[in-house]
């Protein structure tokens, strides 16, 4: 009988954990029924795995209770911002996820916790009148063989990069296991560069600036009707006169850094565990990036990020990938706003471009979340309704923030056009905002038509917009869908200068193949969808995997490669 309670406990906590990480009834229902059962009879075999060595069930459950319900809460916080769940590796990255706190929206963080509490008082009083009974022998061989087998099968199959079993469809519990153990799909050695650090004079070609746009986004997605003005008249006259995309990224509602690192590489984060970030873990060793490339045809670069400069590990890695200096937000004055101004980012590129800096790559921090800020007027409003008015509020002051940003732009190029020598622009939006601390905004807004969950529906949110141009002479030419990996072999064709032979490799294959995005679990190839048991993709996924293996192990790509010895950090 005692059994059969505690089945029925671990039943409902899992429903309770469920709600509680989803938010409403109907995520919570997505779930599959076998893979509820699954969840059940997982939590249900830790708790009697559990009480086996402590001949106890009360503290044992008290235990359960707490770190079930903070995992919940954790998952709710991962859903919202991410749309994935809460997985080992995050804990990896505590002291960051720590720093953004202030972005947590306080009253849905004040529900989500007065519900927990409420849940922990009532599963407290349950666990309460379930009494231990001792196992016998067979019971205990029983046990203690399942639990084995239950782990060895997740460490051993690793993480479902399968769109198919989410973590809307798996559970949390599921989910979280079944990233135990999610190495790099790729062999990542520390080398030492074989070549010297002395600059090569051999290319005199344009200037070049590198921007990515915190959160930039083209709010036309889902109609110019719904605004009262438009919020990005510059940004969209300048389409006109330059290279115009739209690219996927591997991130949503945050991960800067993943985007930073394929636009600048060329390499994917696809080969990496899910939640880690290859700056920080898998960068040892100097590595080809556009300030690598370009300083080994004698340019001088400098990356400007007006944020914690210990954040993702980023000194370390601007010198790896090979500029000459990063600028962090403690070269910045800022006492007004809680992230520094584009307008003073830029002005900040102007007066570097006059220091003969030749690279200056620009990570933007302005339309950062959260968009509870008083610091905007107005506007530019939204015209449409949301069933949660702080959703709107927020909006807004995300769309005038945009406003900002697009001044801004006009400023950088009027000053550019100014300047004798060629200068060519790249600029692109990193991910999608999430406004209010609930990735529903997408589905009420109807940003996407696709069916939530689905392949399109990650597709349609991973796109961000961009641009490459020139202050001399007009760059006509438009893609509509392209790989964040597929941007560098670009810019560089533009600028027409010697590259890596990998990245005119990636150029061709997936200018040939049509590849619109590559992800974990499928790919986007003239429109179409292949999920990662598919040729199609398995082709793709193989080019790709053997090209980032060789540029991270293979001593032929250091010509390529730069760590200067007197980088500095301001």
């Amino acid at each position: 009988m005692e059994i059969i309670k505690v089945l029925g406990f671990s039943s409902i906590l899992i429903l309770i954990q469920e709600f509680l990480s989803k938010k409403n009834i109907k995520k919570a229902l997505m779930i599959k029924p076998h893979f509820f059962v699954a969840n059940i009879i997982i939590l249900f075999d830790i708790i009697l795995l559990l009480s086996l060595l402590t001949k106890s069930y009360f503290p044992i459950l008290q235990i359960i209770i707490l770190i079930v319900i903070s995992l919940s809460i954790a998952n709710r916080i991962k859903i919202d911002y991410r749309q994935t769940g809460f997985t080992p590796i995050d804990f990896l990255i505590f002291k960051e996820a720590k720093s953004m706190a202030g972005a947590l929206n306080k009253k849905s963080m004040f529900c989500l916790t007065l519900s927990s509490l409420i849940s922990v008082i009532i599963l407290f009083i349950l666990s309460s009148n379930i009494k231990y009974i001792p196992y016998g022998k067979i019971d205990t061989i029983l046990i203690i063989s399942f639990s084995i087998l239950l782990f060895s099968a997740f460490y051993i199959l690793g993480p479902l990069y399968n769109q198919s079993i989410s973590i809307f469809k798996v559970g949390a519990i599921f989910y979280f296991l079944s990233y135990l153990n999610d190495p790099p799909k790729i062999k990542v050695t520390k080398r030492i560069l074989k070549i010297n650090d002395k600059k090569h004079l051999k290319f005199d070609g344009p200037d070049v600036i590198i921007i990515q746009s915190e959160s930039f986004v083209d709010p036309f997605v889902l109609g110019s009707n719904k605004y009262n003005k438009d919020p990005l008249p510059f940004f969209r006259s300048l389409l006109n006169e330059a290279y115009s995309f739209s690219m996927s990224t591997r991130a949503f509602g945050g991960g800067t850094v993943h985007t930073e690192y394929e636009v600048l590489t060329g390499l994917s984060t696809i080969l990496f565990p899910r939640d880690t970030t290859v700056f920080s873990r898998y960068i040892k060793s100097p590595l080809p990036s556009i300030g690598s490339i370009l300083k080994n045809q004698g340019y001088d670069s400098l990356l400007i990020h007006p944020y914690l400069e210990w954040y993702y590990n980023r000194v370390d890695v601007y010198k790896r990938l090979g500029f000459d200096k990063f600028i962090s937000l403690k070269s910045f004055n800022n006492k007004e706003r809680k992230y520094i101004s584009d307008i003073d980012v830029f002005k900040r590129i102007l007066n570097e471009l006059d220091n003969d800096n030749k690279l200056i790559v620009g990570i933007t921090m302005q339309n950062h979340t959260p968009y509870n800020n008083q610091i905007y007027k107005h506007n530019v409003k939204y015209l449409g309704d949301f069933s949660n008015q702080n959703t709107h509020l927020h909006f807004n002051n995300f769309l005038n923030g945009l406003a900002e940003t697009d001044k801004a732009l006009e400023f950088l190029i009027n000053n550019l056009r100014k300047r004798e020598n060629e200068i060519i622009l790249l600029f692109y939006g990193d991910h999608l905002p999430v406004i209010n601390q609930d990735a529903s905004f997408y589905e009420e807004s109807q940003w996407t038509k696709a069916e939530f969950d689905s392949r399109q529906y990650y597709f349609d949110l991973s796109k961000s917009p961009g641009f490459i141009w020139s202050n001399k002479r007009k760059i006509d030419n438009k893609s509509k869908d392209i790989d964040a990996t597929s941007i560098l072999p670009i810019l560089l064709k533009e600028i027409n200068c010697d590259y890596p032979d990998y990245l005119k490799t990636i150029s061709n294959i997936f200018s040939s193949e049509g590849i619109n995005g590559l992800f974990r679990d499928f790919i986007v190839k003239n429109g179409c969808f292949y999920g990662s048991s598919q040729p199609e993709y398995m082709k793709i996924y193989k080019i790709v995997k053997d090209i980032n293996e060789d540029v991270f192990n293979n001593a032929s790509n250091d010509r390529w490669c730069f760590e200067n010895k007197s980088y500095k950090v301001n």
